[in-house]
């Protein structure tokens, strides 16, 4: 079994979550909603929103549709702190 080992280098997985909610709520959605638009299950998108899942490019994709946003927006990198 592969473990992977995250590195000081790779981007927070919580701003994508982050990204995502916020555009969720922009919209009036619920998470529901989101994974009815999006085909990804209601437990993934809450995964991701709570920054636990690292999602393949084909759910980023898909997720960024149903919630009317570029992909790029929900990848965006926060620079606080």
């Amino acid at each position: 079994m592969a473990v992977s080992i995250p590195r000081a280098d790779d981007p927070p997985v919580g701003d994508l979550g982050a990204n995502l909610r916020e555009a969720r709520k922009k919209l009036g959605l619920t998470q529901e909603q989101v994974a009815e638009r999006s085909g990804v299950h209601a437990t993934e998108v809450s995964r991701i929103e709570a920054g636990k899942r690292d999602p393949q490019v084909s759910t980023v994709l898909r997720l960024a549709a149903a919630v009317e946003a570029r992909p790029g927006e929900l990848l965006e990198v926060s620079r606080k702190g």
